[in-house]
């Protein structure tokens, strides 16, 4: 039998000590070994799994080969923000899940390997990638998430120059404020940041899309196109009495300090915290809170913790941290006193049909109304576009949500010229899956821009 490779991974205790990563990389002959029960299968599923378009079995194979810089390299074509994906791409759906070796064993483990990869071109060095000359017509990219990076390196593989413009005063959109450092280490995302630039992509901070800078204006300042790459800022509520109440948060306060950045309320964790929500963002804010001195967290959600939509990997980490869950239940009010947040109301809730995860499907169980202890509460339900933006663009057709309309061929919005990719074209986003639009967006531009012959 073979022998499996699996990271190793930092002990709760030293977790909440502070923020350090939580998953341990592979060294050099764990990476080998797991590379090395590869079956190296024709017509590779695992390729066929990954939005990027990695050639997973390409780089496994460089690893088996101790072809190294090779293998990065094999990485870097598809996916400039390899290291990233390395650590928070679901992989288990994606290409592991894809995975032949699981028949006989378990799935490559595809995630880590990419990581030894990229953690080994972080020690000794990379290659600059070989690019053309920036000749063909500029490209103004909104956004520095992972769509606008991936669209803009790849734009420039295109031989277009690129301006990215970036409303905050760092780089890297959710991948640098939403993601907890214990699973994306910020000097990680700042060095692939940094690869982007090196490719000769322009970076211009604290510029944000309004309406003294439009895409109209970005046009008329001679960009042939705009990619518009914004995420979603603004937090849902739950439009109930209390949340105006001191100690009351979204998950993007709770993360953004986890970060040390500047949230939109000033956040003081007390011992007993209250997370609403189900998805990743709830999951990881619990786990957040715990680390900046909360000494219980329970996380409530209409869902069961199998039924909930945040990744597996996150549950588990929550579970194994301490955290509680606390579900089929419905928020009602939140709890005062002297204008501090100390409970939250709620009431118990059902399924009328088992598998319909949707609000009109939920119903309440009279007479089991019930309060939980909180003195702070996190409401993490999700997040939608900046009502900003909205102003600025009027002309770009849109959801009621004021998420973008595209061409889903050409990611084209309504006006010519202006394409979009990634978390403002709405849904539920993997940071993979914005890669994989933002790269697509990039290739529909170019191919417009050549048919118009600039």
């Amino acid at each position: 039998m073979s022998i499996v490779m699996k990271a190793t991974r930092l002990p709760v205790a030293e977790r909440l000590e502070g923020f350090a990563e939580v998953d341990r990389g592979l060294d050099l002959t764990q990476a080998t070994i797991e590379a090395n029960r590869c079956l190296m299968c024709d017509n590779a599923p695992c390729n066929e799994g990954c939005p990027a378009g990695i050639d997973v079995r390409g780089f496994i194979r460089k690893i088996r080969f101790d072809d190294l810089q090779g293998g990065v390299r094999l990485l870097r074509e598809e996916n400039i923000l390899a290291g990233t994906c390395g650590r928070v791409c679901p992989t288990e759906t994606l290409c592991e899940e894809a995975c032949r070796s699981q028949a006989l064993t378990s799935p490559i483990s595809i995630a880590a390997l990419q990581r030894f990869l990229t953690d080994t071109e972080m020690e000794v060095g990379h290659r600059p990638l070989s690019l053309p000359e920036a000749t063909l017509p500029p490209v103004a990219v909104v956004g520095s998430g992972p769509a606008g990076l991936a669209g803009a390196a790849k734009l420039r593989e295109l031989g277009h120059a690129v301006t990215i413009f970036e409303k905050e005063s760092y780089a890297g959109g959710v991948l640098a404020d939403s993601i907890p450092p214990f699973k994306l280490p910020p000097q990680v995302v700042q060095y692939e940041v940094d690869f982007v630039r090196e490719m000769g992509v322009e970076i211009k901070l604290d510029t944000a899309l309004d309406e003294s800078m439009t895409p109209k204006d970005l046009l008329d300042q001679g960009f042939g196109a705009i990619l518009l790459a914004v995420g979603l800022k603004e937090s849902y509520t739950l439009g109930i009495e209390g949340e105006d109440l001191e100690g009351v948060y979204t998950g993007s306060d709770i993360l953004k300090t986890a970060h040390g950045l500047e949230p939109e309320k000033d956040v003081k964790v007390a011992k007993n915290v209250v997370v609403v929500g189900g998805g990743s963002t709830a999951v990881n804010a619990a786990c957040c809170a715990l680390r900046l001195g909360a000494k219980a967290v329970t996380v409530t959600s209409r869902r069961t913790p199998a039924e909930m939509e945040a990744f597996e990997k996150d549950k588990q980490q929550g579970l194994e941290e301490g955290v509680q869950f606390y579900t089929r239940m419905r928020p009602l009010f939140l709890v005062g006193e002297n204008g501090r947040v100390t409970g939250l109301e709620a009431i118990r809730t059902e399924w009328r049909v088992p598998g319909k995860f949707t609000s009109d499907n939920m119903v309440d169980i009279p007479g089991s109304e019930f309060r939980l202890q909180a003195d702070t509460v996190v409401i993490a339900i999700g997040q939608r576009a900046d009502t900003g933006l909205s102003r600025c663009i009027p002309e770009l057709d849109a959801a009621a949500n004021g998420c973008l309309l595209v061409e889903p061929d050409t990611m084209e919005t309504s006006q010519k010229g202006v394409f979009a990719a990634g978390d403002i074209l709405g849904g539920r986003r993997t940071v993979v899956q914005s890669i994989a639009e933002g790269k697509a967006a990039a290739e529909a531009i170019h191919e417009y821009l050549s048919e118009r012959g600039e």
